[in-house]
């Protein structure tokens, strides 16, 4: 027995095949002439406990069959009746027997205790056993645990149900044939509704091609898509974790902290942009169509196979409606743009609603409405109650992405990320502190403006003797140093500090007040400015690194003029004065301080 279970240890190791497993196993009922019996009983045990799945328990058991079968000398006294029973049990679950077992003849012979023993089958389940010889197809239109389906996959066991069907784990036998570590895939089999519609067949196959060309990291993978007998499939690579609303409602049932939501929410996020950039609408965003990997990573399930359907009345639960009598597709009531209510052209913004939906569940544990659909939330002016621990640039988001008209919606995905993501957190706290220097800074009027003036002249006087001197990249007319050799490595690592670089600028926008400037791009964390140092200090004369330099100076050049002419002296000012820190004793930037000090002397008392 020992060496049996060994041989288990390895097929649940993924180091044999099926095919291997039973091999050996022949191999050692030909070597020892008492196992068969033991073994069946073993089996039987470990099937009977949930250890050992069907499907592995009919490839031992077909063995025994044949092996028993062929013996001349048959099972021993002692384990009368076996035989008929592993020949049962491959017909269909076995019939009570009216004789009682045999004891067991010694505690050698004896089966051991299953926690002893038994390693736990992932593919485990309670279902019966399948015919050993010839594992059932699915002609008959049944499936069951074992079923070979389309002349290739195994069925192991049942993963979940859904409106659009049931999904099983499946071994795919030509991948196990060719010896792939890992030939599981995860199975679809599409619900009737989906048979009755009279296109299924041709939409399904053109949702299914769309979504193969999505390979993208938060995306699922769909391998196939076809037909076998009576029932419609699509294949896709087989995830290990959890999906979100099982997490919901065990881990996040009162709702989780930013910290932990936001890998989540960004990482639909990624996938519903880049379904967007496609042309695909995903509109059915909802937990359960999201999936959060063992590693981290999160998944969107179906994307480019659900569509917007005519919805019917339904509790609002989170479940997928389908009306196979009109156009494929779905609607989940509590996660559904009130466009789709009223079947309009899919857009992002439908998407949009949902995962704002999905947002707030995550941070909450509850629906923003209460599990109300988005017709019902409007018509009772329904209004989210506020989450106290997100920022109030946050918050906002959240209630622009639940807006009931598409209009008033978030125009993009990329842009809700952005108004969510946590920078956006910090620099919100850091603008109070920025004002409050500001607010210092006007007050205190100790120092008469003469001498800010006339500290201003001497450092123009002076400027266009230094302009001209090899300040490196701090200096206008900069003379720019050799470039040296950079490794592979250095090459990436400035990549990426100037793709980061780049997402910060996204983060600006016309309304953007002066302290959101001056912390985006010169005082906090991850400003370009500090990026841009980081890789002129692996390459001097990077010219992205200076160019971007200078994009920060004329970026904050050019909003210092325009808070000038709007008469706001003290965002003017404090422009300049980053201005001036980027690229020193510019020219430009003392006659607008000149400027600003002649218009406002107040905004310059205190320099």
């Amino acid at each position: 027995m020992r060496e049996l279970q060994i041989l288990l240890r390895r097929f649940l190791a993924r180091e044999i095949s099926i095919d291997e497993l039973q091999s050996e196993f022949a191999l050692l009922l030909r070597g020892d002439p008492d196992l068969a019996g033991k073994a069946a009983a073993w089996l039987d045990a470990g099937e009977k406990d949930g250890l050992l799945s069907a499907a592995v328990c009919t490839a031992l058991k077909s063995v025994l069959i044949s092996h028993m079968a062929s013996t001349s000398a048959g099972p021993s006294p002692g384990d009368s009746g076996i035989f008929d029973r592993l020949v049962m049990d491959a017909d269909g679950p076995a019939a009570a027997s009216s004789e009682p077992e045999a004891e067991p003849k010694n505690d050698s012979e004896a089966p051991v205790e299953a926690s002893e023993t038994f390693i736990r089958d992932p593919g485990a389940t309670e279902i019966g056993t399948v015919p050993p010889e010839t594992p059932p197809s699915a002609d008959d239109g049944v499936l069951r645990i074992g079923s070979i389906v389309g002349g290739r996959y195994e069925l192991m066991s049942q993963l979940g149900s859904g409106g659009m069907g049931r999904v099983y784990m499946a071994r795919d036998r030509l991948r196990a044939e060719a010896q792939d570590r890992d030939p599981h895939v995860a199975l679809k089999v599409l619900s009737e509704e989906f048979k009755q519609h009279p296109d299924s067949m041709i939409a399904l196959q053109r949702e299914v091609r769309r979504a193969q060309t999505l390979a993208h990291p938060n995306v699922i993978t769909v391998h196939e898509f076809f037909r076998d007998g009576s029932n419609v499939y699509m294949t896709m690579e087989l995830l290990k974790g959890n999906a979100l609303d099982q997490l919901i409602q065990s881990n996040f049932a009162n709702g989780t902290s930013y910290e932990q939501a936001w890998p989540i929410i960004e990482g639909v996020c990624h996938a519903l942009q880049y379904g967007h950039d496609k042309g695909i609408v995903h509109s059915d965003i909802k937990p359960g169509n999201i999936f959060v990997c063992d590693d981290g990573s999160v998944k969107v399930l179906d994307l480019g196979i659900s569509r917007p359907m005519t919805p019917t009345n339904v509790p609002n639960a989170e479940e997928t409606v389908f009306d196979p009598g009109k156009r494929l597709g779905s609607l989940t009531p509590a996660y559904a743009a009130l466009e789709m209510w009223y079947q309009d052209t899919p857009d992002p913004r439908d998407d949009i609603y949902a995962l704002a939906c999905v947002s707030y569940v995550l941070l909450t544990g509850v629906h923003p409405f209460d599990g109300a659909s988005a017709r019902d939330a409007k018509e009772q002016n329904l209004v989210p109650a506020k989450i106290d621990s997100v920022a109030r640039g946050q918050w906002q988001a959240l209630l622009r992405g639940l807006k009931f008209d598409r209009a008033d919606r978030t125009l993009t995905v990329n842009k809700f990320r952005r108004e969510m993501e946590p920078q956006a957190v910090v620099r919100r706290n850091r603008r109070y502190a920025a004002l409050g220097t500001v607010a210092a800074v006007i007050v205190a009027g100790a120092i008469g403006m003469q001498y800010y003036t006339a500290a201003v002249e001497e450092a123009a006087m002076d400027d266009r003797g230094r302009m001209g001197t090899t300040g490196g990249p701090q200096a206008e007319g900069v003379v720019r140093t050799a470039r040296p050799e950079l490794t592979p490595e250095q090459t990436s690592e400035i990549e990426s500090l100037l793709s980061l670089a780049a997402i910060q600028f996204e983060l600006l926008g016309e309304s953007s007040s002066a302290e959101e400037l001056a912390y985006v791009l010169s005082q906090g964390p991850n400003n370009v400015v500090q990026l841009v140092d980081t890789v002129l200090q692996i390459d001097p004369g990077y010219e992205g690194a200076i160019e971007t330099r200078q994009r920060v100076f004329d970026l904050y050049v050019e909003r210092a003029r325009q808070f000038e002419s709007a008469e706001e002296y003290e965002q003017a000012l404090l422009l300049t004065q980053n201005a001036e820190e980027v690229i020193h004793n510019s020219s430009a930037v003392l006659r607008m301080q000149r400027r600003i000090c002649n218009s406002a002397p107040s905004a310059c008392a205190a320099q």
